[in-house]
Order: C-alpha cells, then structure tokens, then sequence
C-alpha cells in the first residue's frame, strides 16, 4: 500500500528552493558564499626568515587566506586594507594568512615596499595557485582570498577583483 502526499512533495520543492536564494542571498559583490562548505586544505610553506609555517597553527580563528604575488597590482592595494583588517579585530580571534606566489627574493622586495603586519609565507607560482584552487579559486586569477570560519570550513571565496576595506569587513563580522 503506498501513501501520496502531493502537499509533501511541493512543500520539499519550495524549501530547497528557499534554501538556494537564501544562500545566493549570502552572496556580496566581491564574494561568493561557498554552500558545499569544505574543510580547509593543509599547506606549509617557507617565510621570508628561514622557516615554515602550517595552516593548522591558526585553527580556532577566522582566517582571511590571501593569495598574491608581487606582479599582481591589486593584490598590492588590497593588502594595507587587510592589515587595517587584522589590526581592528585580531584581538577577536581573527588572522590574515598571505601566501606569495612568488621567488624569496621577489616577496622580500614587496614586503619592502607594501609593508605587512600579517604572517607570510610563499612558494613556487604553481604550488601556490594548486592550493589557491583548492581554496576555491575557480578562476585561477590573482588576488584571490577565501574566508574560513573558527572550525576550518571555507565560507566565502573571492570574485575576481580587488577587495576594499569595507567588502572584507562586511564577509569577517558574519563570520566573528
């Protein structure tokens, strides 16, 4: 014996559309909200001085993950934004984390001229935009930055251009 809920079957209907436009919703005009919601891919790369740093030595914070290289003219104007970003409210559990795709001497040049206060690491060009695609990058274009939440899950990746001050904050205080 088989029961019919028509009502059943077009209110589920509704409610899967519903949860669409609510995450189309989410949506801003330089991100996109990610509804799959991956965990955050591992990497370790070198820092300027020597060392290597992992992703994992920021897990419990929201993390803005950068992904720039020295050639790359936005990512040099959006850079003194995230670290008015982190300045504001690293004290809340926030951290910018740059990855460089670019040579040691390169990055040590930009640093240089784009002063940062936020921890950077780099690595070969292809390495770097093989994790920036794993982020989400689907448009393997420079800058890129993805926003990940205090339990490691992806939330928000960039739409190709650069971000202002104010498109990050927006995307960090849903986040805090």
């Amino acid at each position: 014996m088989s029961v019919r809920v028509p009502g059943l079957v077009s209110g589920l209907a509704i409610l899967a559309a519903s949860a669409s436009v609510v995450a189309q919703d989410l949506d801003t005009e330089r991100f996109s909200h990610v509804t799959n919601a991956p965990y955050r891919p591992d990497f370790t790369l070198s820092t300027v001085d020597g060392g290597i740093r992992s992703v994992s030595e920021w897990d419990g914070q929201v993390l803005l993950v950068d992904f720039w290289a020295s050639w790359c003219i936005p990512c040099r104007k959006e850079m003194p934004a995230f670290n008015r970003l982190r300045a504001e409210y690293g004290d809340q559990g926030f951290e910018v984390v740059g990855l460089g795709a670019d040579s040691l001497d390169k990055v040590i040049e930009f640093l240089d001229e784009v002063p940062i206060d936020f921890p950077i690491v780099y690595g070969d060009l292809f390495d770097v935009m093989d994790i920036s695609e794993a982020y989400g990058n689907t448009y393997g274009g420079l800058p890129f930055n993805a926003f990940v939440d205090r339990d490691g899950i992806i939330r928000y990746v960039q739409k190709p251009g650069e971000v202002t001050f104010e498109e990050a904050e927006e995307i960090l205080l849903r986040l805090l």
